[in-house]
């Protein structure tokens, strides 16, 4: 059975960037519980609780663009071993974008997921993104991936 639930997490995920990219806004909030709560970063929203709030974030943040493409990589599943309904994900994602007067930036991100089984599905219950390298876009206050300080830099 979890090999049925990995690969419907990661149509789930699938599906969340194909409708960003769409700016099918409407469709990126269903693939959200009723309760949700995500937070892309101070300066991307900061932490925002409950669909509409998080529909009305997503609308405004990608309102901004004429364009986006946001690209999986490598993402790690954990199932909660006391609730077969809930599992955890660290997946890897480069987002490039292009606002409305040209400027184009990218973003190497790791989304933090909660994941929960509804009657719909598996669905977000909590999104978090950290950043990992911000490309032309430095204005922006980000949560940034965790990172321990090397004992010598070369």
């Amino acid at each position: 059975m979890r090999i049925e639930d990995r690969v419907a997490i990661g149509d789930l995920m699938a599906l969340y960037c194909e409708r960003v990219d769409e700016y099918d806004i409407d469709a990126v909030a269903a693939l959200f519980t009723p309760d949700c709560v995500t937070d892309y970063g101070p300066g991307r929203g900061g932490l925002v609780t409950g669909r509409e709030a998080v529909r009305d974030r997503i609308a405004g943040g990608q309102a901004q663009f004429r364009r986006t493409h946001h690209q999986l990589g490598q993402s790690r599943v954990t199932f909660d071993p006391a609730d077969p309904d809930r599992a955890t994900a660290v997946t890897y994602v480069t987002a490039s974008h292009e606002e409305w007067e040209g400027r184009q930036w990218r973003a190497h991100l790791r989304y933090l997921d909660v994941l929960a089984r509804t009657r719909d599905g598996w669905q977000f219950a909590e999104r978090r993104v950290h950043a990992a390298v911000i490309e032309n876009r430095p204005e922006i206050t980000w949560e940034w991936v965790p990172r321990q300080e090397p004992a010598v830099r070369a």
